[in-house]
């Protein structure tokens, strides 16, 4: 168009700020693209991400002529082929575990606690991956552990995505007492459960399973909004007492990252710090029925100082 503003023209005489603007600005148009869905004029663009017509223009061109981005018959543009190409490179080497083992071990090296990557094996939740505190008193994980569904926050993310009716089948199945007679046993409260969980994004609970131990869960949620797997830090109950919101936030932003690396969730900002979603009560208040405390057939955890 003419008049319009190239930030890519002459890189050479351009400035490094300058540079780093026109890339931003094109980065902006990117996103914008995902959360509209289809294609959109650069003059909705530009309206959308509140930046300049003639900029967003000069941005648009740019990478229309870079073939990441393609022109219909009515001037909306889409992305572009080379998009499609760097799309299937970026998938080849993008794994999964991978990217919640990195995660994992950033939160554990920033939180100084045990952090745990589980998955859903039938009626159990199972430990797949540990990253040991840094503390004296600190929780340990036994990789390969599984504990029952109703034992485990994660396992409310493994079976909120379905109907009330197969949550409640699943639970009548599988359900049991944990050693701390904390675990739920009523299906009611447990589906309950499961849809705070999902509405939340995280869930927690003290000495759910073996006592003393408090658990935060945020779920790896696929593009169906199916939790592939989850992300969970593990301490004393005392710490998460004293620290509930900063742990809370970390785990959504941890597993939010890998959903954005393996792209499931769009590019941006990733804070969770000013926009709780926290329940009106004490988030760690006891939520679960008395039950009978029952033999400890599984221990999935140690208490190590």
């Amino acid at each position: 168009m003419d008049g319009a503003v190239n930030p890519f023209a002459d890189e050479t005489a351009a400035s490094p700020r300058s540079r780093m603007s026109g890339l931003l600005r094109a980065t902006q148009v990117l996103d914008r693209l995902v959360v509209e869905g289809k294609a959109t004029s650069a003059y909705d663009l530009a309206k959308a991400i509140r930046a300049p017509v003639s900029t967003i223009y000069g941005v648009v061109d740019a990478l229309v002529t870079a073939g990441l981005l393609e022109r219909d018959p009515a001037g909306a543009v889409w992305f572009g082929s080379r998009m499609y190409h760097y799309g299937l490179a970026y998938g080849r080497n993008v794994d999964l575990l991978r990217e919640a083992r990195t995660e994992m071990r950033r939160l554990a090296d920033e939180l100084g606690e045990t952090v745990q990557i589980c998955v859903r094996h039938e009626g159990f939740v199972v430990i797949q991956d540990m990253a040991e505190a840094s503390r004296n008193l600190r929780v340990s994980s036994r990789i390969g552990a599984r504990v029952p569904i109703n034992w485990s926050v994660s396992g409310r993310f493994f079976l909120s995505h379905l109907p009330q009716h197969e949550q409640l089948e699943i639970f009548r199945q599988n359900a049991v007492p944990s050693a701390t007679g904390r675990a739920p046993l009523d299906p009611a409260q447990f589906v309950a459960l499961c849809d705070e969980a999902r509405r939340l994004g995280y869930a927690s609970q003290l000495s759910g399973t073996d006592e003393g131990i408090a658990c935060i869960a945020a779920p790896i949620t696929n593009a169906s909004g199916l939790a592939e797997m989850t992300i969970s830090i593990i301490m004393p109950e005392m710490r998460v007492r004293e620290s509930f919101d900063i742990y809370a936030d970390a785990v959504r932003e941890a597993t939010a990252r890998v959903e954005s690396r393996v792209g499931w969730r769009p590019f941006g900002p990733i804070s969770f710090a000013k926009d709780r979603a926290l329940p009106a009560v004490d988030p760690m208040s006891d939520h679960s029925l008395t039950q009978p405390a029952a033999e400890p057939a599984y221990a999935p955890y140690d208490v190590m100082a």
